[in-house]
Order: C-alpha cells, then sequence, then structure tokens
C-alpha cells in the first residue's frame, strides 16, 4: 500500500511520464543555476570562507537557499613591493604574447603525466577554470600534476584538481609609479570538490593596473575513483548510467521520488547529500502514514552528475523502496530542446539494515 506522500505526490509524477525515472528536466531547469567560482590570479595561496553544507529536506518542502553567489575580491592599487619570486622561467622577451606562445613553458603541459586514479579533462588551455565548489589555490615549487595531486587527495571531497603557469607581477602594481613591471612565473593549482570539463575553461587572466596577468599550460583532472562509503549503508556500487526500474506487473512503483542539489560553494559531488535525502524520506514517511498504517522507506539510492551540454550541473538523487542492480542503470541522458543532459559518475547504495517491508506506523497502528 503507497503512503499517502506517496499517493498524493509521486503516484502523479509517475502517471505524468512515461517512465518514472527519467531524469526530470523541468525541475532541474526550475532550480537555482549551479553556482561558478573564478580563483583569485596574482596571490600564492586562496582558501575560500567554509559555508554551512547544504540543508536536505523532504521532497514535499522546498530546499532553502544558502549558496554563496560569489567571491567577490576588493580591487585596490598597489604599493611598487616586491612580489615573491616564481620558480618558472621568464620569456624573453618578458612580453604578454611571448609568454603565451613560449614552447619551454607549453611543454611542461603537454608532457604531464596523469595522475593515478585520475582522468585528463584538457590540456594546455590557455584558460583555468572558473567551475563550481572551487576549494583552495596552491602555488607550487614546479610544474607536477603529481603535486596538485596530492593535495586534491589530501582534502576531503576534493573531485577534480586544475593546474597552470601564471604570469604575475614582480612589483604590486601601482597605476602612476610601476603600472606594468617585469613578471615573474608561477605554477598555481586549484582544487574542485565536483567534476569539471573543458566549457569550464574560461579564465584567462586579468590586468593589474597596466601589467597583463595570463595563463597557459593549463591541464585539469577529474578523479575516477569511486567515492567514499556512507555509514549505515552498503556500496558505493559503480553504475554505468542512471537506475531506470521497471513497473511490476501490477503497476507498483518502487521510485519514491528525486532531490536535485545544483553544485555550488555548500554541494560538491557527495552522494552523502543523497543519503541524507534518504534518510530524511523514510522519517517523514513513517510520520505521515497511508490509511492502513503502511509508508515508504528508502532503501536504495542512486547518485550522479548531471552534466548539461558538457559542463556539470548538479548532483541529483533518485531514491527507491527496493535495491536494484547495475543492470538497470540504463538511462545515460536525456536531451530537451538544444540541451544534452549526461548522466556521469553515477553510483548507488543501498541501506545496510532496511525496514522490513510492508512497512508500518507503530503509533498509527495501535490507535
Amino acid at each position: 500500500m503507497l503512503s499517502t506522500f506517496f499517493t498524493l505526490t509521486c503516484l502523479g509524477l509517475v502517471l505524468a511520464l512515461p517512465s518514472p525515472q527519467l531524469i526530470n528536466l523541468d525541475g532541474v531547469a526550475a532550480a537555482k543555476p549551479p553556482v561558478f567560482i573564478t580563483a583569485p590570479v596574482d596571490v600564492a595561496s586562496n582558501t575560500p570562507t567554509l559555508l554551512s553544507t547544504t540543508s536536505v529536506a523532504p521532497i514535499t518542502t522546498d530546499n532553502p537557499d544558502t549558496r554563496k553567489r560569489s567571491q567577490d575580491l576588493e580591487k585596490r592599487d598597489g604599493t611598487c613591493d616586491p612580489q615573491p619570486s616564481g620558480p618558472g622561467p621568464v620569456p624573453s622577451p618578458d612580453t604578454p604574447s611571448a609568454f603565451l606562445a613560449d614552447p619551454t613553458l607549453q611543454a611542461m603541459s603537454t608532457n604531464a603525466l596523469t595522475p593515478y586514479g585520475y582522468a585528463q579533462v584538457f590540456v594546455n588551455l590557455q584558460d583555468s577554470l572558473s567551475a563550481s565548489n572551487y576549494m583552495g589555490l596552491y602555488t607550487l615549487n614546479m610544474y607536477d600534476t603529481s603535486q596538485c595531486q596530492s593535495l586534491c587527495d589530501q582534502a576531503s571531497s576534493c573531485q577534480a584538481f586544475n593546474i597552470y603557469i601564471e604570469r604575475d607581477p614582480s612589483l604590486d602594481p601601482n597605476a602612476e609609479n610601476c603600472p606594468n613591471p617585469p613578471s615573474t612565473i608561477n605554477y598555481k593549482c586549484t582544487l574542485w570538490g565536483a567534476p569539471v570539463s573543458s566549457q569550464e575553461a574560461t579564465n584567462a587572466g586579468q590586468y593589474h593596473d597596466g601589467f597583463d596577468v595570463l595563463i597557459t599550460g593549463s591541464n585539469a583532472y577529474n578523479k575516477n575513483s569511486p567515492p567514499p562509503g556512507i555509514s549505515g549503508f552498503n556500496g558505493p556500487v559503480e553504475l554505468g548510467g542512471a537506475i531506470n526500474a521497471p513497473l511490476y506487473t501490477n503497476g507498483y512503483n518502487t521510485f519514491i521520488g528525486y532531490q536535485y542539489f545544483p553544485f555550488s560553494q555548500t554541494q560538491g559531488f557527495t552522494p552523502q547529500t543523497c543519503a541524507d535525502a534518504c534518510t530524511t524520506q523514510t522519517q517523514y514517511n513513517s510520520q505521515t502514514p497511508a490509511a492502513d498504517c503502511s509508508y515508504e522507506p528508502c532503501v536504495f539510492f542512486n547518485a550522479y552528475v548531471l552534466s548539461d551540454n558538457g559542463v556539470p550541473q548538479g548532483l541529483y538523487c533518485t531514491l527507491y523502496n527496493e535495491t536494484w542492480g547495475p543492470s538497470y542503470a540504463t538511462n545515460y541522458g536525456q536531451t530537451r530542446g538544444s540541451d544534452e543532459y549526461a548522466v556521469s559518475d553515477s553510483y548507488s547504495y543501498s541501506v545496510t539494515n532496511p525496514v522490513s517491508q510492508p512497512a508500518y506506523d507503530a503509533s498509527c497502528v495501535s490507535k
């Protein structure tokens, strides 16, 4: 017997869709857009302000928007003070065009090794990432993907990194006294809590007074290892696509509903968010049972990255009251007009000690 919540909310969704687990693209389009952050240039290191994690509510409740839209840095004029000398070779002549064309710098990028456990996203671009869930910036002592990888591996929830070469001023530029000082060359590493794409490489640098801060040799890598286990759940189980479970012959549907969390400074690719949604849904359903006191417990969920035209958009969670195997992971994406939505990094988890079904609310039964 379906719970009151499922009957009033999810059954209507099932009747409206030809397949119950099709990605709700209307719901995705109506959600807040993902938040893209650009790491600052001409700084040695930067750690973003820690924000509260995404709150999870039952499917019937709108999630509060706690996302921070941007991390704008206050612009200021410089002091002409010497800046730390970078370890990279300065091209000759010391001009923006020579920097961008320098074969030595480009060779560092094209010859870089792809670290074990990562997949190369792009190589030797002249733009760094403006992506979601920015986790910090570091200056390296050499162009070394293994150093950047190590920083990512040490950072909880890091899913990707961007290593690049930056043309920085050797003096803190001042509009009157030193507007365009000689350059110094730094190796930068930025960390990201969500997968990245080449379409997100849009930061070409900026002017600092008369000095042109530029980027070259930009490489990015996504982690291709499974996400961590979650307390109280079995998994993760790697899936080829998203779960598309069939209806039973009597029409019974095990799909409870979905939750979508756009990527932001409070939300990266963290299946724990889906686990919280599953647990919260069971609690809600048990408190709103059907007339016969039965309710739908969430015992299984599928977490994956949803991308639009190659750009990762958010974490998509589908909840079920039955466990389904990888053979049912057959939804690899959908189209909506000119937008092509793709499924990636798809994993499933099942509750370790699920509620016996049919589940009944004890307080309701005793009445």
